[in-house]
């Protein structure tokens, strides 16, 4: 690290610290809210959005693509996981090597949006979650959340890096009338689940206790080195994981909000040896091993919110504590993974808006100090810390009575261990009302994001001869909305251009490092529409269609995640029946590691709600109805997704 700035970093962190504690306190920066009737809100699916503009607009009137889930939808979707939620999204391909999103260690599960693998920021209550350029959201408990809102397209004005496919919200519950529950669910494949949680007014908690069994083969044969032989396959062993939940709403301004997960997760390599191909067996011992993961995750936000000044300040904490083990199943013998590490993202964020011409036009500014810190766990001499600072401003001035110009722009600097960065990053967009139901949109805007700080390391020193560059381009968009009531269309076009995008890649050693791939490039076009047919009956389908493609070693291009994305739901309601079929199709894949075609993937679920008395209800799922062996990876080597699976639950309010 450069200690020659090693002052000034500090003497620009503590100012800056300074600075925004300063204007916290007094109340001079914040976020606003516009007002909006909620109420009429909630009949229409001409929903209040609040990630979009960083304040409450219709859907309408936001400049973006946007997708809510309610808690309904949630319910009703036949996910167990929010990992799994958001699948049945259009332009959203997750990526996963256990299912619900589990993660494998340090192989971590996340989120794209559009394609762009990493380009995707997670927020919880509007603080971002995401460490080393990674979403994982392994660690947040569905019954928690109350809403996500998924804004695709350009977000890096206001919300700065990792924000180049758009942003996920995930907004949990703060409380309500009190109640106090206790559930439990069984399932096959081993699964068993354990909750209570705890609602007031003012405070809640929530905790729950999960259980998963074993699976004997979670990938196809594996082939060895040379391609001559296929010689293992992977499989996961019996893991759990622990939630905890604490929400306080401290007085009408101040709310606290904290989630942590502990999970223990095993996953091994099975040998798979043809005396008739390989009669010295050789690649049985090596291929032989069990691993073995602690996973511990924290997220914690403190909240100001003066709705009255248009005032809001986040104050976030995310970390992580990863520890695993790797035991050869012949010898016996135990290594530490060197892949194990500490890391945490601290910060403040704070902003306020300002009604300009008799609310005709709205301000937004506000700053942003941050703090990222990383620590091999195993080797001290890899860790490294890096700062942010940013200040940000979005100006939305209306031209004619159905015409808004929306101007952004964000300066941000970087303190970084090789190189620092100072960053401007500009936006642009436009919302014409056509009329009352139907507008037209356009969003253009800048993304840029730093290499992630564990891969500046390299044979215990910082990596400054690998010129890791950071990652840069434009989003383009434009989009027509119709939402007439109890109806809605939504159409995109859009355009991603980037540079210098991360890869990883093999060096001399045989080692998997990051490196700048090249350029990315997408071009596609997404289809959404919801019906409300009548009191008991709703549907939804979508359609996206893209061409995700990364710069390749020879010059050409080639593909990065499927091309196409189909979706569709029906849901049904009556007295106490909730009940929903889902279904979600990846076709047009990209190849994995040993030039085969991905399989295209088809996820059909059910789900059956059913409450038997006010304080009583139960749940089936079903999930992989179709029973297919679906790969939740893309690219490189397969993992499947659970077989046919069920889980049966159950709630009791006390």
């Amino acid at each position: 690290m450069r200690q020659s700035s090693r002052h000034r970093k500090i003497s620009r962190r503590a100012a800056a610290w300074a600075l925004l504690i300063t204007l916290t306190g007094t109340g001079v920066m914040a976020s606003a809210e516009t007002a909006v009737d909620k109420a009429e809100a909630d009949f229409s699916l001409d929903t209040v959005i609040v990630t979009a503009q960083r304040m409450e607009t219709r859907e309408l009137d936001t400049p973006a693509t946007v997708t809510v889930l309610d808690e309904k939808a949630l319910k009703s979707s036949g996910a167990r996981t929010v990992f799994d939620a958001l699948a049945f999204t259009q332009g959203i391909t997750n990526f996963a090597y256990g299912p619900g999103g589990q993660d494998y260690g340090a192989m971590d599960s996340r989120v794209v949006i559009r394609g762009f693998d990493r380009g995707a920021l997670v927020l919880i209550n509007g603080a971002p979650i995401n460490l080393l350029n990674k979403n994982s959201l392994d660690s947040i408990p569905l019954e928690t959340v109350e809403r996500i809102e998924i804004v695709k397209g350009a977000s890096s004005t206001l919300y700065g890096a990792e924000a180049f496919g758009g942003v996920i919200n995930i907004i949990t519950k703060t409380g309500g009338p009190e109640q106090a529950s206790v559930g439990v669910a069984v399932g096959n494949v081993g699964y068993r689940k354990y909750l209570a949680n705890y609602v007031g007014q003012d405070f809640s908690l929530f905790y729950s206790k999960q259980d998963f069994g074993a699976e004997d083969r979670t990938s196809p044969d594996r082939r060895t080195i040379d391609s001559t032989i296929r010689n293992y396959y992977q499989n996961r062993g019996k893991g759990d994981k622990e939630n905890w939940g604490v929400n306080v709403n401290l007085n009408e301004k101040w709310n606290f909000n904290y989630l942590r997960s502990e999970g223990n997760s095993r996953y091994g390599t099975t040998p798979y040896w043809d005396p008739a191909t390989d009669p010295s067996n050789k690649s049985t011992t090596s291929n032989n091993k069990s691993y073995h993961y602690k996973d511990i995750k924290d997220n914690a936000t403190l909240t100001y919110d003066d709705k009255d000044n248009s005032f809001k300040s986040l104050f976030f904490y995310g970390a992580r504590d990863l520890y695993g083990e790797t035991t050869n199943n012949y010898t016996k013998k135990t290594t530490v993974n060197t892949s194990n590490y500490k890391a945490y993202n601290l910060g403040l964020d704070t902003q306020k808006s300002w009604k300009l011409r008799e609310g005709k036009d709205n301000l937004l500014a506000g700053l942003l100090v941050s703090h990222e810190q990383y620590e091999n766990a195993i080797t001290s001499a890899f860790a490294a810390d890096r700062d942010n600072y940013a200040l940000y401003a979005q100006y939305s001035h209306q031209l004619t009575p159905r015409f808004t110009a929306i101007v952004g722009a964000r300066a941000q600097q970087v303190d970084d261990p090789v190189q620092d960065q100072s960053v401007f990053i500009p936006q642009l967009q436009t919302v014409y009302k056509i009329n009352d139901k139907t507008s037209w949109y356009t969003n253009i805007g800048k993304a840029f994001q730093m290499p992630p700080l564990n891969q500046y390391f390299e044979k215990n020193e910082l990596a400054s001869g690998r010129d890791l560059k950071p990652q840069e381009g434009w989003n383009y968009e434009t989009g027509y909305k119709i939402i007439n009531g109890d109806s809605s269309w939504k159409f995109a076009v859009y355009k991603m251009d980037f540079k210098n995008k991360f890869a990883y890649i093999q060096d001399d050693a045989g080692q998997y490092v990051l490196s700048n791939k090249g350029k990315f490039r997408n071009t596609g076009f997404e289809a959404e529409y919801t019906k409300v047919l009548n009191d008991h009956w709703k549907v939804n389908t979508g359609f996206n269609y893209g061409n995700p493609e990364t710069e390749a070693d020879n010059g050409g291009w080639e593909q990065a995640y499927p091309k196409m994305q189909l979706s569709a739901g029906v849901q049904y309601e009556m007295d106490k029946w909730l009940t929903s079929l889902t279904c979600n199709y990846l076709t047009k894949r990209q190849t994995n590691k040993y030039g085969e075609t991905i399989p295209s993937a088809i996820t059909l679920n059910a789900v059956f709600n059913y409450r038997m008395s006010t304080a009583d209800a139960v749940t089936l799922n079903l999930n992989n109805i179709l029973d297919k062996k679906n790969v939740i990876t893309h690219g490189g080597y397969d993992y499947w997704d659970l077989p046919f699976n069920w889980t049966l639950s159950w709630t009791h309010s006390l």
